[in-house]
């Protein structure tokens, strides 16, 4: 069942660069790797190397004959504790931004307040050094 049309697991001598490039896999090879990979027989890295194809090239047609398709995104794992203390935290810096927001504003109020002491009384009550 999984004997391939092409038997490129017994070679004992390497492909040239140049016959490298002129392979093309039929679709129902790449179909029958991939369900290799699918069912553990073999991993991509496996196949990558047997038939000497970039992992990359492994990694298309798992994506696109797979059956078990690669979830996209980021898969958090972790326990329910885990994932009320990242709520707890994010809740956390969102209130922490909105009072950086309201000191900014503060700091920018008092300088002007200097500025136009400065403009009508003459004097300079920055540090003095």
């Amino acid at each position: 069942m999984w004997i391939t049309s092409v038997n490129l697991l017994d070679m004992t001598n390497k492909l040239t660069t140049e016959e490298r490039r002129r392979r093309r896999f039929t679709e129902a090879f790449r179909k029958e790797q991939v369900e290799i990979i699918e069912s553990g027989l073999a991993t991509q890295a496996e196949i990558a190397r047997r038939y000497e194809v970039r992992p990359y090239t492994v990694l298309r047609w798992v994506n696109k004959y797979g059956k078990k398709r690669p979830t996209q995104g980021i898969t958090m794992v972790g326990s329910p504790v885990d994932f009320d203390r990242t709520k707890q935290l994010e809740e956390e810096i969102e209130s922490l931004k909105i009072l950086y927001g309201e000191q900014q504003i503060k700091v920018v109020r008092l300088e002007k307040l200097v500025e136009l002491y400065k403009e009508k009384l003459g004097e300079d009550l920055g540090k003095k050094v």
